[in-house]
């Protein structure tokens, strides 16, 4: 199960980083009018990494199903980066 851990924690990593290398993309080719917005997706993504890797680390003790947990915490992680990038789509360019 160690492996299966540190791959998802790889993977919880990689995304993060991608978006917030998006926002920093995004800051660099756009005027400043948008860069409270993309910072508050960067800080977004930092909290949401911060709290997957903790939850990851520190599995619920009541918690019955382990594989579901796991799988939960992968799913969390797929929607937030959508919601993250889509919201980072929608600002005017």
């Amino acid at each position: 199960m160690m492996a299966g851990r540190r791959k998802l924690k790889k993977h919880i990593n990689n995304l993060c980083f991608r978006v917030t290398g998006e926002c920093f993309t995004f800051l660099e080719h756009t005027p400043s009018l948008n860069q409270e917005n993309v910072q508050l997706i960067i800080a977004d993504a930092v909290e949401l990494r911060n709290r997957l890797v903790f939850m990851l680390n520190n599995p619920q003790p009541g918690h019955g199903n382990t594989r579901m947990y796991y799988r939960d915490i992968r799913k969390e992680l797929h929607e937030k980066t959508r919601e993250l990038i889509g919201r980072l789509n929608s600002l005017p360019r």
